[in-house]
């Protein structure tokens, strides 16, 4: 007698499927950064009239959005436009994660992403005939 296979784990995977669809990351929001939001951006201006701008994201984006939210602050600073950018940082932040003790052998420890840093100076153009 051959057995024949039973359809009760579909709706179980169906179940997990869907729980995974929950658990992807949130894309990162732009805005500035403070005590509540560790990821966007943060500006100073310079005393030689240009600024200094970071912009940072979390580990599940990329350095190519960390550039994406540097340049949209970069708009917004010079709205006349950029005459001058001077990218002089591009990070990865990551951490160690120590391994753990192995009797007679070696740990192997790993290191975890924690974000992406963009930070660089930023001149604007001067807007003639106002």
């Amino acid at each position: 007698m051959v057995a024949r296979p039973t359809f009760a784990a579909a709706p179980l995977l169906a179940l997990l499927l869907g729980l995974g669809a929950c658990a992807t990351p949130k894309p990162p929001v732009y805005g500035p950064i403070g005590d509540a939001e560790p990821y966007g951006y943060k500006d100073r201006s310079n005393a030689d009239g240009g600024y200094t701008l970071l912009a940072i994201v979390p580990s599940h984006s990329s350095v190519a959005e960390a550039s994406s939210f540097w340049d949209r602050r970069a708009q917004e600073l010079c709205p006349a436009g950029v005459s001058k950018r001077i990218i002089f940082r591009s990070d990865r932040k990551e951490q160690l994660i120590p391994a753990g003790y192995v009797y007679g052998g070696a740990g192997i420890s790993g290191r975890a992403t924690r974000a992406y840093e963009v930070e660089g100076y930023l001149y604007c153009k001067v807007a003639i005939g106002r």
